[in-house]
């Protein structure tokens, strides 16, 4: 029998709002924000 890999199934709308969360906090520590977005794989409908 072959292990299933666990994946943790997220729905659309929260990794939404987990990435709003990350930009945020992002924005209020001062970071770079193309970074973050680079990470979570976020495109901006504006450049950046």
């Amino acid at each position: 029998m072959k292990k299933k890999t666990e994946q943790k199934v997220q729905s659309v709308f929260r990794r939404v709002l987990d990435d709003k969360q990350a930009i945020r906090e992002c924005i209020q520590k001062g970071e770079d924000i193309k970074q973050v977005a680079k990470d979570r794989g976020i495109k901006f409908a504006t450049p950046v």
